[in-house]
């Protein structure tokens, strides 16, 4: 059983009952209300999933009763009682006893007999006698018939004042009355009892203890002998803590055995290590100190400034920015989760969809316990179902075509996460065909996703991207896993969201991988600064592969297209922010330029200036096709544009 699972499962099944328990309350007074009876249906059924999870069968058993009872309340076929009320509340005791059990890696064992059958009953429309109290020894065939014999007697003990004005307690046997000696306002002993046990629970009443059949059949039937005597003011004291009573001798009291031992000689239940807290509040939290890293960049930067070096406040400044560092590691970490959780889910989808689809596939999952930030685990959750889907349908060929290419009939699907620094991979991988881009291309144009002349212009690279444009499917017909064209935009959409990158590495007849890039943390964005002519923008640090001296000898157009050598043979779009953000181009031998290298193309600026952690602010702007990611607020106090290079290329490719 997995520790982790295990902890948010307790967890989870705690806060569930009690929320179950508090809406059991409530129901006494509104029996008939859906709401309630709907939230507690609920509840139980999800305890017996979890259960069913981590193989707790007779926890499963347990809230499977309890499930059918609320499903016919919700009905309408039952309603619900007192009694029955006071049933469900002690069994909801009984899940938390599994619970315990379970905290202490122990497998519970099964319920109460007597309060399932009951609980069964009540589920079947019957109305159950009530909770039987302990068994009274049976009178022997010679004592029926003759006098009230002491085990059909009451032993009833009152608390009345003595003559010398202390108090005492006084004991009595009375022998109930007959049927035909007791009038029409007498209670029987037996309705009397029924009634102390409603009040105070079973066996719990203060003044009524049915005691078994003497030891001596020569004591007289109205005498109480030492020992029923003592037993009594245990009950009403606790062992020999009666006031003025001495203990018997060892020899005459046989030793008891607590019922609680067995339970402490396997440990107490472990303390709960871990508090559920609203993801609200973390956001809050991670927004103060967001707030706080650009107080702390302004701090810098102003003792930077100084004319005069003050050596105590350049102390002062390193040791807060020491803090803030330690405030905000510990602040993100709160928000990691492992990517087992985003994982959890593809085993199913796997084996599903191979069945539909009739291909044998081995799911292999690598790097669960990487551990990146609650909103990236969120966010990615459905576009990696559907990676995954998409590997299933697009990329994995049937057996017999596995077979005739000399593969193996059982494909491997892999997914992988990876720490890189500040960023995570996330890795979509298979043995399969693999992608030709020359007819992806061809699918595209032909279902007017782009025109002849614009494919005519694209690198092998670009063709391959085009499976993220909207509306474009190379499935001829529509499925239940694909081929309405919807899906990969989403993609790449929720990636771009993320401040994430996706890549396709791809080999015709031996597979595809795709890999998503994620930063670790959402709540600071490391960002380089950099001037164009006197403005300041900025760009994600993740985005910048590197910096680069332009050399005017290596720009090159290529069907029109302005295209840049780098790195001595990649050749990349060339991109002149001079161009597209202020409308006039920088010209390589007169004004000053560098080259700030990206996925999508070379970016040319008047200076690289720096790097700084910065918190990014949403821009109110209503269109969609925007070119900034937002802005943030420099060490130097002023407002700076966070720049997209994505979109920027897409405005570059279409100028």
């Amino acid at each position: 059983m997995d520790n982790d699972i295990l902890l948010e499962f307790l967890a989870e099944s705690r806060e569930l009952l009690s929320q179950a328990q508090d809406q059991l309350l409530r129901l006494e007074s509104q029996p008939d209300s859906p709401e309630i009876l709907g939230a507690i249906f609920r509840a139980f059924h999800t305890l017996k999933g979890g259960a069913g999870f981590l193989e707790a069968q007779n926890m499963v058993d347990w809230c499977h009763h309890l499930e059918d009872l609320f499903d016919k309340m919700r009905s309408g076929k039952l309603r619900a009682t007192a009694p029955m009320i006071d049933a469900i509340l002690r069994a909801t005791d009984v899940i938390t006893a599994m619970l315990d059990d379970m905290a202490r890696g122990e497998n519970p064992p099964p319920g109460p007999t007597d309060l399932g059958q009951t609980i069964q009953a009540f589920a079947r429309g019957e109305t159950p006698p009530p909770m039987a109290a302990p068994a009274e020894p049976t009178p022997s065939p010679q004592a029926q018939g003759s006098a009230p014999s002491a085990a059909t007697q009451g032993l009833w003990v009152t608390q009345a004042e003595r003559d010398g004005g202390g108090t005492g307690l006084y004991a009595e046997r009375r022998a109930p009355a007959s049927a035909e000696a007791a009038d029409s306002d007498s209670i029987t002993q037996d309705e009397f009892e029924r009634v102390l046990d409603d009040l105070y629970g079973q066996g719990q009443a203060p003044g009524a203890a049915p005691m078994p059949a003497p030891p001596k059949p020569a004591t007289p039937a109205d005498e109480i002998t030492q020992d029923e005597f003592e037993r009594v003011l245990d009950a009403l004291h606790g062992p020999g803590q009666a006031p003025g009573h001495t203990s018997a001798p060892p020899t005459a009291t046989p030793p008891k055995t607590e019922p609680s031992a067995p339970r402490a000689a396997g440990g107490a239940p472990q303390e709960e290590t871990s508090i559920r807290v609203d993801s609200t509040r973390l956001d809050q939290a991670m927004n103060q100190v967001g707030e706080l890293v650009l107080l702390r960049n302004r701090l810098s930067a102003a003792v930077a400034r100084m004319g005069q070096e003050d050596e105590a406040l350049t102390r002062l400044a390193r040791e807060t920015d020491l803090a803030v560092n330690d405030l905000q590691n510990t602040v993100m970490r709160l928000r990691m989760q492992p990517c087992k959780r985003l994982f959890q889910s593809l085993p199913r989808v796997v084996r599903d969809a191979s069945r539909s689809l009739g291909k044998k596939v081995r799911l292999e999952l690598e790097g669960e316990d990487v551990e990146i930030d609650k909103t990236v685990v969120d966010a990615l959750s459905g576009p990696l179902i559907h990676l995954v889907r998409n590997a299933l349908d697009h990329g994995i060929e049937d057996p017999a075509s596995r077979k005739q290419g000399g593969k193996p009939e059982e494909a491997v699907l892999r997914v992988a996460a990876h720490h890189l620094g500040d960023k995570v991979q996330i890795l979509v991988g298979d043995d399969g065909r693999g992608m030709n881009a020359q007819k992806i291309l061809q699918h595209a144009i032909a279902k007017n996703v782009i025109t002849p002349q614009e494919g005519a212009r694209l690198s092998e690279r670009e063709m391959l991207d085009l499976i993220f444009l909207p509306g474009f499917s190379t499935k001829e017909q529509v499925s239940e896993l694909s081929g309405r064209g919807v899906g990969m935009d989403v993609v790449r959409s929720t990636v771009t969201s993320l401040r994430g990158r996706i890549d396709i590495d791809t080999a015709l007849g031996k597979g595809s991988t795709i890999t998503l890039e994620l930063p670790l943390t959402m709540a600071v964005l490391p960002v380089l600064y950099f001037r164009l002519r006197r403005e300041t923008y900025a760009l994600p640090v993740a985005a910048i592969e590197n910096l680069l001296a332009i050399d005017p000898a290596q720009v090159h157009s290529i069907s029109g297209r302005l295209m840049v050598q780098v790195d001595g043979s990649r050749v990349v779009p060339y991109i002149d922010l001079g161009h597209l953000l202020q409308n006039r181009p920088i010209d390589l031998n007169k004004d000053q330029s560098e080259g700030i290298l990206i996925e999508q193309g070379l970016l040319v600026v008047s200076e690289a200036m720096g790097t700084e952690d910065s918190v990014v602010k949403p821009l109110d702007i209503s269109t969609q096709d925007t070119l900034y990611q937002g802005a943030t607020i420099s060490g130097n106090g002023e407002v700076v544009l966070i720049l997209d290079g994505a979109a920027l290329a897409r405005v570059q490719r279409k100028s």
